[in-house]
């Protein structure tokens, strides 16, 4: 999909470099955040829908798409200096926030912490649920839950065209949209010859372990600005997640939770039109005493 931008480069606050993408629009600014393993590309589907309505800006989080790789500052704080970094860059003051999966906690985190420079904050199925504790997902300890993933976070491909045969057996459902990430998606040429994703699996157990214990009611009740939750219907633990939105709300000065029928866990992919119609209508909807005004 061709989705015009200009690409920037980005120094962070400890050095590291971040790829930022300016898709242009003269509205407010709009911050897209991508999930776990991810980069700003999973963002194609929505951008068309959104780019008459808002000045859209991206960035692949560190370890991911175009963006260094360290093997240091994956924590939360180090996540929102590299965001205030991105914000910096652009020159922009405040902005919406969209993330998808980690990308919620990444922002979730940003606007619990640095509450003056964000309009509102959209959460699509993330950040709405705990890893663990009271009506968590998980119970068991960090060493246990990371040996479920033994092998899975970062396997060999022996080619680029495997890499793509395994996403299209079991990346489902299986539709343009992701064939297209697929396609536009540059694999890792690992040292042993073989072909991995881009972010490591060192990168993704650092990730992994930063959010395992984290309460992220502790975060919501620093939230003053509107929240969007759109968690997926189709994912097994949904009801779980609306129990939790329900606590989350508790506090929040202005939210709303959107249920759009037959979403996935990464619903920019299947029902993008969807998602972008619910994050404008929210955006419209914001009571004028909740907006914060640049």
């Amino acid at each position: 999909m061709d989705i015009p931008f200009d690409q920037h480069k980005i120094h962070s606050h400890d050095g590291t470099m971040l790829t930022g993408y300016d898709y242009g629009g003269l509205g407010d600014p709009l911050i897209l955040i991508h999930y776990l393993g991810g980069t700003v590309k999973a963002w194609n589907p929505v951008i068309p829908f959104l780019r008459d309505h808002y000045r859209i800006i991206s960035y692949d989080l560190r370890g991911h798409g175009k963006s260094d790789q360290p093997d240091y500052g994956y924590s939360f704080e180090d996540t929102t200096k590299d965001l205030e970094s991105v914000m910096n860059h652009f020159e922009i003051e405040k902005a919406h926030l969209v993330g998808s999966s980690y990308g919620c906690m990444v922002g979730l985190y940003f606007t619990a912490m640095r509450q003056d420079r964000v309009l509102s904050l959209a959460n699509i199925d993330g950040a709405i649920i705990n890893d663990t504790g009271e009506n968590g997902l998980n119970d068991e300890t960090l060493e246990e839950h990371l040996a479920k993933f033994e092998g899975q976070l970062d396997p060999d491909y022996e080619s680029i065209e495997e890499f793509q045969q395994v996403y299209r057996e079991q990346w489902l459902p299986w539709n343009k949209e992701r064939a297209n990430y697929v396609a536009e998606y540059e694999p890792r040429m690992k040292e042993n010859g073989k072909v991995g994703n881009i972010t490591t699996g060192q990168t993704m157990q650092k990730i992994i372990s930063e959010i395992y214990y984290i309460d992220f009611l502790t975060w919501y009740k620093k939230v003053q600005s509107p929240v969007l939750f759109l968690p997926a219907e189709k994912e097994g633990h949904f009801q779980q997640s609306l129990k939790f939105i329900g606590q989350a709300k508790v506090g929040l000065p202005y939210s709303e939770t959107v249920i759009i029928p037959n979403s996935t866990h990464l619903m920019m992919f299947d029902h993008a039109k969807e998602l972008a119609a619910a994050i404008l209508k929210f955006h419209s909807e914001i009571p004028v005493s909740e907006r914060s005004f640049r």
